[in-house]
């Protein structure tokens, strides 16, 4: 085997992979920071192809590495951010206000404070949050803002998270604050992961456009939020559910039927893609430190990573691992072999090789399709945390730790 293939195109030739590992250890990320632009440039062009007036942000917390921050700053991209701390994180890297859009569902009264004195666009979850907002403005400066509108989910429940529309008292709590106080609502939001076909997200702008009307408001963005899926590797996707749209299609019929519906003189029509721009931009090495037969003839690698550096929303569906052996390759095993890690936790499988050679110690394990939510969520625990390697300029942008140091020990 000479090269792995990630789910949108990254190529890292095997001696590439030994090299890197060699010099900066395992376990490992690798990432292309450029995909992750060239995807959100895909997106955007596609959209505007049929609906002009249209943004694409970038999901802060799907992955808030730095470099990749910056890098999505200097290609013109705003910034969605859920939390104070992701504003500062944001803050760190140069971004200023006015290249952030602010949702989450919590918001203090300095947080909402802070988005009306700098003018930066936000969307209130709850209308709590929004009688807060309604006590910052004033008639000489109204508080603008955007709301939130619950999301009635796959299951056929509503989302927990902004203000149901359906609710009479929330309907009449809203307009009053919008008639008798010094806001103004000049957006809103509807975002939620149940569903990720295109057909969604054009019932998210029937949604959000109803419920303008409802209010009498002409509103001048509409935010159809996230959960735009990646377009997976055929490991993956022959154990989906659903078949998932190419973001060439996904973009054609949005982008048409936001044209459709508002003509030229519409809304901006904002998406925040964070899965979709990131899962196949980032790779996982792992050595392998045993292998070990148990009855049946199953084989069992021992890694030195963790499932929580790669999974760590415990998905049902494991993502694809390719073996990058360091010598010649070996038989191929005649049964999937066991991939765990390093934790001590029984659950700690992180995938399967899948007819490969037969794994031999020493050897690696590149698991694909890990960019998003990985880096954010993977604990402090007993596994060295993993040094990152950008492709584009190859370099070192996070240095590993050896384990000498845990974070909240007091220490």
């Amino acid at each position: 085997m000479t090269q792995i293939v990630t789910q949108t195109g990254l190529l890292a030739e095997a001696v590439t992979i030994r090299a890197v590992a060699a010099s900066l250890g395992t376990p490992l990320y690798i990432i292309d920071i450029p995909q992750i632009v060239r995807a959100m440039d895909g997106l955007r062009l596609g959209l505007a192809k049929f609906y002009p007036k249209c943004e694409v942000t970038y999901s802060v917390k799907t992955n808030y590495l730095a470099a990749v921050l910056r890098r999505v700053l200097q290609a013109g991209y705003r910034l969605e951010v859920v939390s104070r701390r992701e504003i500062r994180q944001a803050q760190l890297v140069g971004a200023v206000p006015s290249q952030l859009l602010f949702n989450g569902p919590v918001k203090s009264v300095a947080d909402l404070e802070f988005c009306h004195q700098h003018s930066m666009d936000v969307n209130v979850d709850s209308v709590d949050e929004l009688e807060m907002a309604a006590t910052l403005g004033s008639p000489a400066k109204p508080f603008r803002l955007g709301i939130r509108v619950a999301a009635l989910l796959g299951n056929g429940s509503v989302s927990r998270f902004g203000v149901d529309f359906d609710d009479a008292g929330s309907v009449k709590t809203v307009r009053r604050l919008i008639s008798e106080r010094p806001i103004k609502v000049v957006g809103f939001h509807l975002h939620h992961s149940s569903r990720r076909d295109a057909l969604s997200y054009c019932e998210r702008i029937n949604r959000l456009h109803a419920v303008g009307r409802m209010l009498g408001i002409a509103p001048e963005y509409l935010d159809i939020g996230g959960g735009i899926g990646s377009v997976p590797p055929p490991a993956i996707a022959a154990r989906l559910p659903y078949a998932v749209d190419s973001h060439e299609h996904w973009a054609s019929v949005v982008g048409r039927h936001a044209r459709a519906v508002f003509g030229e003189g519409g809304p901006k029509l904002i998406v925040e893609p964070g899965i979709g721009v990131l899962a196949g931009a980032m790779n996982y090495v792992v050595s392998i430190v045993a292998v070990k037969e148990r009855a049946g003839g199953v084989l069992i690698a021992v890694c030195d990573g963790s499932m929580f550096d790669v999974n760590p929303l415990r998905s049902a569906i494991s993502p694809p691992c390719v073996l990058v052996p360091l010598g010649d390759d070996g038989p191929v095993a005649t049964e999937p072999v066991r991939l765990y890690g390093g934790t001590c936790m029984e659950i700690d499988q992180f995938g399967v090789l899948e007819g490969e050679s037969t794994p031999r110690k020493g050897d690696l394990v590149v698991v694909a399709n890990v960019g998003a939510y990985s880096t954010c969520l993977a604990p402090d625990f007993i596994v060295p945390t993993a040094a990152i390697y950008s492709l584009d300029p190859g370099e070192l942008i996070r240095p590993g730790e050896p384990g000498e140091g845990f974070r909240g020990a007091g220490l």
